[in-house]
């Protein structure tokens, strides 16, 4: 990879990237066969990204995939793993305007992404650390090649180290406002009172979520609490924000607890305990989760299909923007 801009050959500019490929029956396989076509020593300390197709993941899972990079002292934690829609190796494709090597603009797409509150953090580390955990399942970034870009698409959601869901961009925000995240990436638009023509979009700038266990009738049952801070993002119509700044706020209390109920329905249908409830169970009722549960992830993830899950939600508008309308 020279420094610089890449040299023109012919009318056509050369690529600084040399990406080879190879085969084999299992991932040390394959860097073995890799190496044989390379002059210098692999050194996977540099690995950034790992790319798995989605239908890989849905058919085998991703045990056999991951045991080598988590037996290898070399593998950075702060790595990425993804799951992608199409073909794993369209992304080492990609070719985007303003950055020169496609590994570079894929991590620093992530990373934006986390930083931007679009996100959660689930770098490789922390992938299997909760892919260890005995009543947490764990869930992956997805991506999609569409051009001379990659598009996020959401999480991929795991059970038994198999992807058996997708929680879409909308649906991430509400599982990141469960698993307080306190960077909010995304907007959610408020009909306006008295004329539903017109909208105000509300965006969060700080939030809490607070989980609450206690036993009922001999199981337990979960209470999240989720304390938002918004302000207004744009409001479109003539009406004053102060005749309806209180009745937006109540009406964004309503639909964010709408949609992470609607996501926690959905985990529960896959029998997916992404929210880690079941780290609760184990850590408050350890009797509980060993002579009731076995202390099986497999016991829990059926019994969390029907656990009673309350949502309370608590929207705080702070600033209208610079305008007083």
């Amino acid at each position: 990879m020279p420094l610089g801009p890449g040299k023109a050959v012919r009318g056509e500019t050369q690529r600084p990237v040399w990406v080879v490929s190879t085969t084999g029956k299992t991932i040390d396989d394959a860097v073995n066969n890799l190496q044989q076509e390379l002059a210098d020593k692999l050194f996977l300390g540099h690995l950034r990204v790992i790319i798995i197709n989605q239908k890989l993941a849905r058919s085998t899972g991703i045990d056999d995939i991951q045991d080598f990079f988590r037996r290898n002292a070399e593998i950075r934690r702060l790595a990425w793993m993804v799951i992608s829609v199409g073909d794993a190796s369209s992304a080492m494709a990609v070719a985007p305007k303003l950055e020169r090597v496609p590994t570079l603009y894929l991590v620093g797409t992530m990373d934006h992404s986390v930083a931007l509150g679009k996100l959660p953090n689930v770098y490789l580390g922390n992938f299997w650390a909760t892919f260890s955990s005995k009543g947490r399942e764990p869930v992956l970034p997805m991506i999609e090649v569409s051009g001379d870009k990659v598009e996020m698409e959401g999480l991929a959601v795991f059970s038994e180290g198999r992807m058996v869901g997708v929680l879409s961009p909308l649906e991430t925000a509400a599982y990141m406002e469960i698993e307080n995240e306190r960077r909010a990436g995304y907007g959610v638009a408020i009909p306006i009172p008295g004329d539903p023509r017109h909208s105000v979009i509300i965006k969060a700038s700080n939030r809490h979520a607070n989980i609450k266990m206690h036993m009922e009738n001999g199981r337990p049952v979960f209470d999240v609490y989720t304390r938002i801070e918004a302000n207004i993002e744009e409001k479109t119509g003539r009406t004053h924000v102060d005749d309806i700044i209180d009745s937006i706020g109540t009406e964004t209390e309503d639909v964010l607890a709408k949609g992470q109920q609607k996501v926690i329905a959905k985990m529960q249908d896959l029998h997916a305990d992404v929210f880690g409830f079941g780290e609760y169970v184990r850590g408050r009722a350890p009797d509980y989760w060993v002579h009731r549960l076995g202390g099986s992830r497999e016991k829990w993830d059926e019994m969390f299909a029907t656990t009673p899950v309350h949502v309370h939600v608590r929207v705080y508008m702070r600033r209208s923007g610079m305008s007083t309308h």
